[in-house]
């Protein structure tokens, strides 16, 4: 009966140790506390021929010009230092006089929290890649007209209010460029319904996914640019290539009656934060050649001795 009696005794002080170290461990596990953000936030220019300011972005009435104003569906991912996602901010509707500026506002989970700490902001989504492109500005604008910034805190108050540094988004991470394409007679080139454009370059760094650091994850392949539906002869496609010079870019469509067109541009720099439009003669692939420099025919003829 005593051995009986140690036993259970025994296997019951087991479970309250186990119990108590449970406990324990669970207070020692740091939950993440909520805290509600309000940041200034602005953002730098489409420059290049037209020096206007983005985000989010639009088109003037001529299509000439990328102009600007911050809406309150915008999305701002956070991420700490790390990388880690922590939240999401939209402008809270607050009005500028310039319209690139705004005040970003929500909520974000994180721990340990402090003055000085780094916040990483991500705009337009929490996913970096240029695939999926339709040709629209309307798509660029929603969804591929990335930017950063870093903030670092400066106050938190006693109801867990954030303050901030200004998020300065900086230029663009991208080139956006218009391009037009005509006929060798300059009309319009017939663009089949769901037509595909094909974009590659010579030095093949061109950039189809990017890490969220910004460092290219994916690059090197064609970029290929899918009209949905019924389509015209304009593309907006937005462009990254992480090659620091002129690059050599070859684009290749087919027509309404399935014949294959192209074009090689070379020497040609993309800047990015620019706003670009190009009109572009295609020409039908089997009227294109291979060129080679030809031999330097040096006159005389030396005598070596």
């Amino acid at each position: 009966m005593k051995k009986i009696l140690l036993s259970i005794s025994a296997v019951t002080a087991m479970i309250a140790m186990t119990a108590t170290f449970s406990a324990c461990s669970s207070d020692d596990e740091q939950q993440p506390t909520t805290f509600h953000l309000s940041i200034n936030a602005s953002r730098g220019d489409y420059g290049g021929e037209d020096n206007s300011s983005t985000r989010a972005i639009a088109l003037s009435n001529d299509k000439d010009k990328i102009i600007t104003s911050w809406i309150t569906t915008d999305n701002v991912a956070v991420f700490n230092k790390d990388w880690t996602k922590i939240g999401t901010l939209h402008p809270d509707g607050t009005s500028f006089a310039e319209s690139w500026k705004t005040k970003l506002t929500g909520d974000i989970s994180t721990t340990n929290l402090k003055v000085s700490d780094e916040l990483n902001f991500l705009y337009p989504r929490d996913t970096w890649d240029y695939t999926g492109q339709d040709g629209t500005f309307e798509k660029i604008s929603s969804t591929y007209d990335y930017a950063t910034a870093k903030v670092y805190v400066t106050d938190i108050d006693d109801n867990n209010k954030v303050y901030g540094t200004t998020a300065a988004f900086g230029d663009a991470q991208q080139t956006i460029v218009r391009f037009t394409l005509l006929k060798s007679d300059g009309t319009a080139f017939s663009v089949p319904n769901n037509g595909e454009l094909s974009i590659t370059t010579a030095k093949n760094e061109l950039v189809t996914k990017c890490n969220l650091d910004g460092t290219a994850k994916e690059k090197g392949g064609a970029l290929v640019i899918k009209k949905t539906g019924a389509s015209d002869n304009v593309f907006y496609v937005a462009i990254r290539n992480d090659f620091d010079g002129a690059d050599q870019y070859t684009l290749t469509i087919k027509d309404d009656a399935g014949k294959l067109y192209t074009y090689t541009k070379p020497d040609l720099t993309l800047q990015r934060g620019h706003y670009k439009k190009v009109k572009i003669k295609m020409r039908f692939y089997d009227d294109t050649w291979t060129e080679r420099n030809e031999y330097v025919n040096e006159s005389g003829e030396e005598t070596w001795e």
